[in-house]
C-alpha cells in the first residue's frame, strides 16, 4: 500500500520512514514533502493510501492540504503529526476526516497502531496481519515459542479459538492422495481468504504429528465480533469435503469447541490428534465435536477396536503380513465378545472404514455381522498381503534422505507433509520415524537448521537482519527474531556485536 510523508524537519521524516518499513507490513513509501505544496503534488500523483502530514509547515499548512487533498484523493487516509500545543488544530483536523493523529515525538507503537486503524478495511492489508497470524500460529503450536513474547491483550491470550484437524481416509497413495489432499486444501484456503475481514484470522498449520490443523479465530476487543463467520466456516467444511468422498477420500473433520486463547486451543487440538482413531467407531467422512469424541473415549471397549482398525490398516500399508493378522486375531475377540453386536449404529461405521480405507468391496444395504467383517479382514490379508514380498525396511536410511534434504533446501518453504510424498509415505509415520531417530520433532529439527545458518549469515557478513532471514527461509522480520530469540536467547543484532 502507497504511502505518503510530509514534514518541513528532515530528521522526523527520517524518522517515521524508518518506523514505517519496521513495521512488519507492506506499506511502500512513494514520496516525502516538506511543505504543503509538495504534499499535495504527492498525492495528485500517486493517490496515495495513507498520508502522514505535519500540522505546522510552510507555504500551506497541514489542515489546508489535507482540505484540498481530499477532494484531489479520496480515498487517502490522513495521520495527522502534532505537538501539544496544537490540540485544537487537531480537533479541526478530526472534523475534516483525519482517521488518527499521533503527538511528536512519534512512539513506534502508536504509529504502527494508526497504521492499522487506517488500513484495517483494506484487502491486501487484511491478508497481510492473517500472514503474520499463520506464522506466528505455526510457531506456538510446534514449540518453536511461547506466549511470553504476545502482548497480554494479544488474540493468542485474550482471543477465541475454533480449531480442526482434517484427517483423511482412502486406498490412495502417493501422488493420486497428494493431489487431492492439495485441491482440498486450496479450496479452504480460498474459502478462508474470502471471509476475511479485520479483527478474523485463519490459519492452516502442521503439528508436531505430522497432521494438518485449520484454525479460525476472532477478537472482540478490535470491536468487530467474527464468531458468527467463524462458526458458519466450520460449519460448512464437511461440505467442502463431501465431493472428495466421490472420489475415494473421506474426510474426516475433528473440530475443538470455541477456545479461549491459544493455551485451550493447543490443548483441545493434542486431544484430537490422540483421540482421531475413534473416527472408526463414530463414522468417517464427517465433522466430529470434541464433545462427542470425549463421550466416545470413555468407553474403553471402543476406543481399543477403533485402535486395531487404525493399526491394520497401517500394517496392510507396509505390508507386515505377522503383524497384520495378529491385530485382526486380536480384534475377532473383541468384536466377537457381544457387547456391541446391537450397535447397529457402530457396525456401519466400521463397514464405512472397511470400504474406504481398507478396500473392501461394498455390500448391499445389509450390515456385515461382526463374523462377517473378521472373514473380511482374513481374506484381505491372504489376497493382498501373502502373495506380496514385504517392502524394504523403513527405519534410518529414511530419516538420513530427509536429513540431507532439508540440508539442501533449509531456506525454501517446505513441510513434512511435501517430503512425506515424495518418499511415497504418510506425514504421519515420517513424523513418528524422524522424531524417533533423531530425538528432535521434525519442525524443530528444521528451525535449528535455519538458526545455525543464520547465525553464520549474521557473523560472516553484513546482511541485514531482514536480508538474513529471507536467506534461512522466512519472509517475515519479527516472526524471525522472535525464533532466534526463543533458540538463541539473544536478538540478531545483539548476537552480532557480542561475537564482533
Amino acid at each position: 500500500m502507497k504511502l505518503i510523508i510530509a514534514d518541513d524537519e528532515n530528521l522526523i521524516r527520517a524518522s517515521i520512514r524508518s518506523m514505517v518499513q519496521d513495521v512488519e507490513s507492506s506499506w511502500h513509501i512513494v514520496g516525502e514533502g516538506a511543505n504543503g505544496e509538495e504534499l499535495l503534488e504527492l498525492v495528485s500523483e500517486h493517490k496515495p493510501n495513507v498520508a502522514i502530514i505535519d500540522i505546522r509547515m510552510p507555504r500551506m499548512n497541514g489542515l489546508e492540504a489535507m482540505r484540498l487533498g481530499k477532494a484531489i484523493s479520496p480515498r487517502t487516509k490522513w495521520i495527522i503529526l502534532s505537538g501539544f500545543s496544537d490540540f485544537a488544530y487537531v480537533q479541526e483536523a478530526l472534523q475534516l476526516g483525519a482517521s488518527d493523529y499521533l503527538l511528536k515525538p512519534v512512539n513506534p507503537l502508536d504509529l504502527e497502531r494508526a497504521l492499522t486503524n487506517t488500513a484495517k478495511h483494506n484487502k491486501e492489508f487484511i491478508q497481510m496481519l492473517n500472514q503474520q497470524f499463520e506464522n506466528s500460529l505455526f510457531a506456538l503450536c510446534n514449540g518453536l515459542t511461547t506466549l511470553k513474547f504476545e502482548e497480554l491483550d494479544s488474540v493468542y491470550v485474550q482471543g477465541w479459538f475454533i480449531g480442526a484437524v482434517c484427517i483423511f481416509d482412502t486406498t490412495k497413495t502417493g501422488k493420486d492422495l497428494s493431489d487431492m489432499t492439495c485441491a482440498f486444501y486450496d479450496d479452504l484456503r480460498e474459502r478462508m481468504t474470502s471471509l476475511l475481514v479485520y479483527g478474523m484470522n485463519f490459519a492452516m498449520v502442521s503439528l508436531p504429528d505430522g497432521e494438518c490443523a485449520v484454525i479460525g479465530s476472532w477478537d472482540p476487543a478490535k470491536g468487530f465480533d467474527c464468531r458468527e463467520q467463524v462458526q458458519q466456516f466450520f460449519d460448512e467444511l464437511a461440505g467442502v469435503a463431501e465431493p472428495y468422498r466421490q472420489d475415494g477420500l473421506a474426510i474426516t473433520i475433528l473440530q475443538t469447541g470455541e477456545c479461549r486463547g491459544f493455551d485451550q486451543l493447543n490443548a483441545q487440538l493434542a486431544q484430537l490428534g490422540e483421540w482421531s482413531h475413534m473416527r472408526v467407531v463414530r463414522g468417517i467422512g464427517q465433522r466430529i465435536r470434541y464433545m462427542e469424541l470425549e463421550a466416545e473415549a470413555r468407553v474403553p471397549e471402543s476406543s481399543k477396536i477403533s485402535q486395531l482398525f487404525c493399526a491394520i490398516k497401517q500394517h496392510m500399508y507396509f505390508r507386515a503380513y505377522l503383524n497384520y493378522q495378529t491385530a485382526v486375531g486380536e480384534l475377532e475377540g473383541l468384536l466377537l465378545a457381544g457387547k456391541r453386536s446391537s450397535n447397529e449404529q457402530t457396525r456401519r461405521a466400521i463397514q464405512l472404514y472397511m470400504e474406504q480405507a481398507l478396500g473392501v468391496g461394498e455390500t448391499d444395504d445389509a450390515v456385515r455381522s461382526e463374523a462377517e467383517v473378521i472373514r473380511e479382514l482374513r481374506k484381505i490379508g491372504e489376497s493382498k498381503l501373502r502373495e506380496i514380498k514385504p517392502r524394504e525396511p523403513v527405519t534410518a536410511d529414511l530419516v538420513e534422505q530427509v536429513v540431507q534434504y532439508l540440508e539442501q533446501h533449509y531456506m525454501d518453504d517446505i513441510g513434512i507433509g511435501s517430503i512425506a510424498q515424495q518418499l511415497n509415505v504418510s506425514a504421519n509415520y515420517l513424523s513418528m520415524l524422524f522424531n524417533k531417530k533423531t530425538g528432535t520433532p521434525f519442525v524443530k529439527y528444521l528451525t535449528n537448521i535455519r538458526m545455525l545458518k543464520a547465525k553464520e549469515l549474521l557473523l560472516n557478513t553484513n546482511l541485514q537482519v531482514k536480508q538474513i532471514a529471507e536467506k534461512v527461509g522466512y519472509y517475515s522480520t519479527r516472526h524471525f527474531t522472535k525464533l532466534f530469540v526463543e533458540n538463541c536467547s539473544s536478538y540478531p543484532s545483539d548476537y552480532r556485536k557480542s561475537h564482533a
